[in-house]
Formats: structure tokens, C-alpha cells, sequence
């Protein structure tokens, strides 16, 4: 079974690093929205 079927994802958003823009929050954002990242 593919991954993203396993984990309930129909369109996957990854969070791509930004250095010096992204802050822990923002993460945090996007993962409570379902997206994944680094």
C-alpha cells in the first residue's frame, strides 16, 4: 500500500526548508493543517 494511502494524504504539501525566513510557527501551521515537512 503506497504511503500516502497509509497516512490518509490525497494531495501531499511539503514544507520546504526557507533559511532564515521559516520560523516555528510556521511549521507548526503547516503541520496542523496536514502538510508535511523537513
Amino acid at each position: 500500500m503506497p504511503l500516502l494511502t497509509q497516512l490518509g494524504i490525497r494531495d501531499p504539501i511539503f514544507l520546504a526548508p526557507m533559511a532564515g525566513i521559516t520560523t516555528p510557527a510556521l511549521a507548526s501551521r503547516v503541520s496542523e493543517a496536514g502538510g508535511l515537512g523537513p
